[in-house]
């Protein structure tokens, strides 16, 4: 059972390591003090989260009309 949870990938919409290396990268460039090695996946959920809500709200606003979401 605990093999079978461990294999369902969370995070559909991301490719979870550029998450990961974008976050330490933007980390290291404004907060240089802070030596931010590694990303927890709560981090990379939440970001999934984000990315789910922008796609919503882009396809709720969009006008209904054509067949392609501009």
């Amino acid at each position: 059972m605990a093999d079978t949870l461990k294999s369902i990938n969370t995070t559909p919409h991301l490719c979870r390591s550029k998450v990961k290396q974008t976050a330490l990268e933007i980390a290291a460039a404004i907060r240089p003090a802070n030596k931010f090695s590694r990303v927890g996946m709560n981090f990379v959920e939440r970001i999934e989260a984000k990315v789910r809500a922008a796609i919503r709200e882009e396809v709720r606003i969009h006008p209904s009309k054509g067949k392609t979401l501009l």
